[in-house]
């Protein structure tokens, strides 16, 4: 848990110099209802670090089945697409992006992400 905390701050810290707001993801508390939480674009954590990210509805944490390279949210039945290499941008459903596109990418491949 102090790791979580830890790694919350230090994101927040790095958001907020660079004139950002930020607002941390929160885990549920046991037996809780949490309304989940959109990403922030860029912003995620890599998957080596062992988080749990809240996603709406029908959609997964996309380093479940190494469909991303950070934390953010995926529909559950994406799949990725070609290399970020290749230059050929997903076509996304409104509210998502090609992960290949954001700053830094958020996936090795192209594969719509929430925005």
């Amino acid at each position: 848990m102090k790791l979580l905390q830890t790694m919350i701050m230090m994101s927040g810290l790095a958001f907020a110099a660079c004139g950002g707001e930020h607002k941390p993801d929160t885990l549920p508390s046991a037996g809780s209802a949490q309304t989940p939480t959109a990403p922030t674009a860029g912003a995620g954590v890599p998957c080596e670090q062992e988080i749990a990210r809240v996603c709406a509805d029908g959609m997964v944490d996309g380093c479940g089945g190494s469909k991303t390279s950070v934390h953010v949210c995926v529909a559950a039945d994406a799949t990725a697409g070609p290399p970020c290499t290749q230059e050929v941008a997903k076509v996304c459903p409104a509210g998502q992006v090609d992960g290949c596109l954001q700053t830094p990418p958020t996936s090795l491949n192209h594969i719509c992400v929430l925005n």
